[in-house]
């Protein structure tokens, strides 16, 4: 943790003591009693020290149960459920939460209504079960209740109802899990909901506090990508790196990054995706932050699958595995396990496609590696024989290792992987390109005569040397050789693949970028 980590976190342990003195201080009233302990669990919650959350939470609930005030009992539950929802216990908190509201729907207090409705759909958005947080916004939006988020005084809890609005509506769009009847009411729902936070974001941003401000952004920036506006939600996944970072607010700057890594795959930037996710799991290693260190594992593992990077996807997804047992010791809780079930099977088609690619794929970058090359090579040699000849060459990076060296081994893989971007692009669905090792690979052209072969791999040179690298590594340029030759059953596969070396050494020696053939190659 940074320096100015340790400072916050040293004075919200000074303010928990006061506020735990200040719930046993013999002269305070019952109402003071039940919200310094309210307002002690929060702190708790925050410092990560659960077993204090419970402590405080519980004298919470039995000192409001001491005074004939409903709505601060009602107040009283939901911080129970709120504490029980940070060790895991779902039954608990949805218990808690369904007394609160009973509570305050027999006494009539509106805003106690509003408060369980905000906080159950918090609850739910927290285990990612979108349809429960919009159902509970929904039924308090048509309950009699719903005026209550007009008072001046809800004005807090207006602004909170409407994010958790944006974040379940637009979750529940992105993933198409709304029948084509709910789409346009909750479309406009969504976005009445999003214009009210941006409202409050243009008027009070630069004095909110970092909590309420990372909320916002959090919000707008899922419905930025819903809208399909990816400049705006970058804008917005950057300011929320930033703003939690500045404030040293360690799980909410971990869950920015999670964020940013979303916005960076929706792009199309698998590199940065991949940079941000594998941050936040370093961020979240070793803490106590267990469930964020599971999800962003598996927010890598996901930008590593989309990458073809499957070896990689599957390692981290053992990670994941892992990691949640050590949660449920951790938190002797048999839902911590079974709360993972539902998250753990979204990656089970990861995991499969993972076991059975991994044997036949490179791992960084996705393309057919040198088993399938000899596959494929096996089955046009047969036909070779019987008169249909084909072409391959044998591709080289030129100066690849002067790239390491200057840029770093990052930029190196992130080379490789827009190599194959950009070969896979201008090649037909019947040629093939893989990945040999470091910098070499071999392309196939099925039954294409050699001197065809080397137009399309002239073709191929041009695509490298004249694409923009610059998102790369500013000031980059890539260019290959190529080696050609032809396996016409006049050579055996060996034979061919020597021919088409010594091809490439010759493209190298004449200045490399360039396409060099075999013919007449001894």
């Amino acid at each position: 943790m940074t320096a100015p980590g340790h400072r916050r976190m040293a004075t919200l342990l000074q303010e928990l003591n006061v506020l735990r003195a200040q719930a046993a201080a013999p002269e305070a009233s019952a109402e003071q009693r039940v919200l310094a302990h309210r307002d002690a669990t929060y702190l708790a919650i925050d410092l990560k020290d659960l077993a204090v959350a419970m402590e405080q939470a519980l004298l919470c609930v039995r000192v409001a149960h001491s005074t004939d005030d409903a709505p601060l009992q009602v107040k009283a539950h939901v911080t129970l459920g709120l504490a029980l929802m940070e060790v895991f216990d779902d039954q608990g908190a949805q218990r808690e939460f369904a007394t609160a509201q009973a509570l305050a729907e027999e006494a009539g207090d509106a805003r106690g209504v509003a408060l369980v409705a905000v906080n159950a759909s918090h609850h739910e958005l927290e285990r990612r079960n979108y349809r429960r947080a919009a159902r509970y916004l929904e039924d308090f939006t048509t309950s009699p209740y719903q005026a209550a988020l007009r008072r001046p005084d809800a004005r807090s809890l207006r602004q909170t109802f409407y994010i958790n609005v944006v974040v379940a509506i637009a979750e529940l769009l992105m993933a198409g899990d709304l029948s084509p009847v709910d789409v346009p009411r909750n479309e406009a729902y969504l976005q009445e909901a999003a214009a009210e936070v941006a409202r409050w974001y243009r008027r009070e941003g630069p004095q909110m506090p970092p909590q309420d401000a990372a909320a916002v952004l959090d919000a707008l920036t899922r419905h930025a990508l819903w809208s399909g506006d990816l400049g705006a939600a970058m804008i917005m996944a950057n300011d929320h790196v930033r703003i939690t970072q500045d404030a040293s607010l360690p799980v909410l700057y971990g869950r920015a990054l999670l964020d940013r890594s979303r916005v960076h795959a929706c792009t199309g930037d698998l590199i940065g995706a991949m940079r941000d996710a594998d941050h936040a799991v370093r961020y979240f290693e070793g803490t106590v932050a267990g469930l964020w260190a599971v999800r962003s594992r598996e927010t890598l593992a996901a930008a590593y699958a989309r990458a073809g990077r499957y070896r990689e996807a599957f390692e981290t997804q053992l990670a994941v595995t892992r990691r949640v047992e050590e949660l449920y010791r951790d938190y002797h809780q048999q839902r911590a396990l079974v709360s993972q079930v539902e998250q753990q099977a979204r990656e089970a088609e990861v995991r499969a496609h993972a076991l059975s690619e991994a044997a036949l794929r490179d791992p960084l970058t996705g393309a057919p590696n040198r088993t399938v090359a000899m596959q494929v090579l096996h089955r046009l040699y047969d036909r070779a024989q019987r008169g249909q000849p084909s072409a391959i060459a044998l591709l080289d990076l030129d100066r690849f290792k002067g790239v390491n060296d200057t840029h770093g081994h990052l930029v190196g893989d992130a080379v490789l992987i827009e190599t194959v971007r950009l070969l896979r692009s201008a090649l037909s669905e019947h040629e093939l390109l893989a990945r040999l090792g470091g910098e070499e690979f071999i392309v196939i052209f099925p039954e294409m005569a050699i001197e065809a072969a080397a137009e399309r791999c002239a073709h191929l040179r041009d695509t490298l040397h004249r694409a923009s690298w610059d998102a790369v590594a500013p000031g980059l340029g890539i260019s290959g050789s190529f080696g050609v030759a032809a396996l016409d059953g006049g050579r055996d596969i060996t034979g061919t693949l020597r021919a088409a070396d010594r091809a490439l050494y010759e493209a190298k020696a004449a200045g490399r970028n360039r396409v060099v053939t075999a013919a007449g190659v001894a």
